[in-house]
This record gives C-alpha cells, sequence and structure tokens, in this order.
C-alpha cells in the first residue's frame, strides 16, 4: 500500500524516537523494501508524467556532473495554450542529454503522482510540516550536485536503483530559506563541512533523512537511480514573528514616530520590548502559536466526483 503516514514511512523505526533523537538533529538512514514505495516513481510512471504538457525551464532542470545545463540545450520556445511563448523540453534534446551523464530534476511532481501526494500528506499529518517533493533520475557515476547543505529537512526515498550518499560532520545551524543561507563559496563549504561521518548506500524502499544544515552528495552507484526528496519545513520562531506583526498594528506605540534625540531611543526601545513581552506571553498569542502548525498547510482536498460507492 502507498505510504500515508509519517510512521509508515520510517517503519520499522519508530516515530517517538525519531522525533526525541534525530528531528532537526541528526542524520537517520532507515533500510526498506522494494514493496514499501511500490509504484511511487518507476519508468512507467515518469513517462506518464513526462508526457503531460505541464513542463518548462522552471520546472524540468537537467545537471550534468555539477553544472546546470542551460535550458537552451534543451528546450525551445513554443507558444502554450494561453498563447504565451515559453520554453519546453524536447523529448528528443532530454534524452540525449540523460545517454551523455545528465541528472534529471522534475520540481514538485506530488501534483502529478498520487503515492507523492500521500507523501506529502504524512509530512503535513505527521509534523504540521509543509512539503513539497522532487524527483532525481540519475545516471552511474555522474554526480549531479556537489557538497552542499540544504536549508529545508530532507526526507529521500529510493525508488529504482542504487545510490550512495556521504553525509559530513559539518552542519550549518538552523539554516531557512532566505538569501543569508545562499551563494556560499566552495572554499567556505569545504572549511565547514568537515570530513565524512558516514556512507550510506539506498536501495528501493530506503528512506534517508537529512536535517537541514548537514552537508552531503550523492552519487548512483549503478544504472539509473531514481529517489523522491521530500523538502519539509515546520513553523519556527520567523513565522510566530509574523504574527507578532500584525499584532503590533493595533498597538499605538508602535505606531508612534521614532524619538528625534538619539539619546531617548535606549528608552523607547525599553517600552517596545516591554509591550512585546506582554504580548508574546499573552493568552491570546500562546493560542494563536498553538495553532500554526494546524493552519501552517493549507487545506488540499480531493476531488470526489461520480455516484457514491455503495458500502
Amino acid at each position: 500500500m502507498p505510504v500515508r503516514s509519517l510512521k509508515g514511512l520510517l517503519h520499522p523505526f519508530p516515530v517517538e524516537q525519531f522525533l526525541a533523537e534525530h528531528r532537526g538533529r541528526n542524520w537517520l538512514h532507515v533500510k526498506g523494501a522494494p514493496m514499501k514505495v511500490g509504484n511511487m516513481l518507476n519508468w512507467d510512471g515518469l513517462n506518464t508524467i513526462l508526457n503531460m504538457e505541464v513542463w518548462n525551464r522552471q520546472n524540468l532542470l537537467l545537471v550534468q556532473d555539477t553544472q546546470s545545463v542551460p535550458p537552451q540545450a534543451y528546450c525551445r520556445q513554443r507558444v502554450d495554450r494561453s498563447l504565451q511563448p515559453q520554453l519546453v523540453p524536447v523529448p528528443e534534446l532530454v534524452q540525449q542529454h540523460l545517454a551523455n551523464g545528465a541528472s534529471l530534476v522534475l520540481n514538485e511532481v506530488e501534483t502529478l503522482l498520487p503515492d507523492a501526494r500521500g507523501l506529502v500528506r504524512a509530512f503535513a499529518d505527521g509534523l504540521g510540516a509543509k512539503c513539497s517533493a522532487n524527483a532525481y533520475i540519475s545516471q552511474r557515476n555522474h554526480q549531479a550536485f556537489d557538497t552542499h547543505f540544504d536549508r529545508t529537512d530532507v526526507f529521500a526515498v529510493q525508488t529504482l536503483g542504487r545510490k550512495r550518499w556521504r553525509i559530513y560532520r559539518g552542519q550549518v545551524d538552523t539554516p531557512v530559506i532566505h538569501a543569508m543561507f545562499t551563494g556560499m563559496s566552495k572554499q567556505e563549504v569545504e572549511r565547514l563541512k568537515g570530513g565524512v561521518e558516514a556512507e550510506v548506500v539506498m536501495n528501493p524502499g530506503d528512506v534517508l533523512y537529512i536535517p537541514r544544515g548537514r552537508f552531503h552528495d550523492a552519487l548512483a552507484t549503478e544504472g539509473p537511480s531514481m529517489h523522491l526528496s521530500c523538502a519539509v519545513s515546520e513553523p519556527k520562531g520567523l513565522d510566530v514573528m509574523r504574527i507578532v506583526s500584525e499584532a503590533v498594528v493595533g498597538d499605538p506605540l508602535f505606531r508612534a514616530d521614532l524619538p528625534l534625540q538619539d539619546e531617548d531611543l535606549p528608552a523607547y526601545l525599553k517600552a517596545l520590548a516591554d509591550r512585546l513581552q506582554g504580548m508574546t506571553s499573552s493568552p491570546e498569542m500562546v493560542e494563536q502559536v498553538k495553532g500554526l502548525r494546524a493552519g501552517f498547510v493549507p487545506a488540499r482536498p480531493d476531488f470526489q466526483l461520480g455516484p457514491k460507492k455503495r458500502k
């Protein structure tokens, strides 16, 4: 059966142990079996979604030996259904690049693959987290991405072939999707990543959890490899600050102009800090923050058209 819960994804590793010992702290490799992923992502499913007219230069990417392949090398301009020109991938050109060792990256496949959507729901239900699932199709002995860290937690689910992951000792402290955590130079990566802590070989059905900030890289070790990479983001203190920023609009102290004299600023800032402390410790604010996880993932109900089935 397709995975529909965090418990099912991590089985046989206990969810409680994952939450207590690994979540946000340390990587975890859970060995599985092919039956665990079933037809979640295989050649038939891959070709089915590739033949949907939804792909363009933004959501179908090619990467060759740690370098992005320019879209002009595998796309051609066409007019879409809205009569707007855009670059769309050409199957023959994509296949040529794959034959030469390029990796194929498909973004947000949970919108097309029901089983991938089930994974997204598992993280929403189990962690109150947002999630998007990308598909990676890699060629033997061609590394798509250089050593890096992600700004979200990552759950990699191997569905076909084998892939070797190297996990390094270095870890950036709680990075987020912000310009502050992009554009790190190779020299800085080398300085921060540390030595290799573990090498993990992923087989179909295996799950690998890598917390945000942990340096890693991966390489297909035999034949083509397919895996789904689930980028998982839970609510954070930054989200609390967005609630606070809305709340302070209703307070005249925050709407007032800053003091003209510099010597008045310390007292003014202390007054703001005292007011914030009162706001953030109020029962009303506590209730709003409690609701962050429930409201973090927008409800997306399924269509249930047609006559109802008899029980």
